[in-house]
């Protein structure tokens, strides 16, 4: 029971929706630019994307939602860039030499050995791995409510 209970944890947490999440946050401003014309690709990227029902059309209400979601699709364009290369550049730390971005081990924290200085900055990629999830959530949920709110349902509902 534990490990099954385990798995789903581990899917829901690390699964496809972290990954459509994730393409959502680096995609969200180019497709808000996109939008700034009153072509509706933000919403139509957020219902694929994120689940979200169907907004209402029009030019005036997509226009208004790409400019007040321009910030916050520069904010999470940062997050998940800044967040992703830290997972990947802390785990995968002796390849950083191959991209040319090495140093002297010696000044690296975990030096003077690779061994020591890997050991530290995958402790750090680590940690934020299990963080992304979160910040990915928070960031594409504020999102999906702000364009609610703006736009709302295709049912001519509004989102709360």
């Amino acid at each position: 029971m534990a490990i099954l209970l385990s798995r789903a944890t581990h899917r829901s947490r690390f699964g496809s929706p972290l990954w459509r999440r994730s393409a959502y946050a680096f995609a969200a401003l180019p497709a808000g630019l996109a939008s700034l014309t009153g072509a509706r690709v933000q919403p139509a990227l957020a219902h694929r994307l994120l689940n979200m029902p169907s907004a209402r059309s029009g030019r005036v209400r997509t226009i208004l939602h790409a400019l007040l979601s321009l910030p916050l699709g520069v904010l999470s364009l940062l997050a998940a860039a800044y967040g992703w290369a830290i997972v990947v550049l802390n785990l995968l730390y002796p390849a950083r030499w191959l991209i040319g971005m090495g140093g002297s081990l010696e000044d690296s924290w975990g030096g003077p050995t690779l061994a020591g200085a890997w050991a530290v900055h995958a402790a750090g990629g680590l940690v934020m791995l299990l963080l992304m999830p979160a910040l990915m959530r928070g960031i594409t949920t504020f999102q999906a409510r702000l364009m609610l709110r703006v736009l709302g349902r295709a049912d001519g509902t509004m989102g709360r």
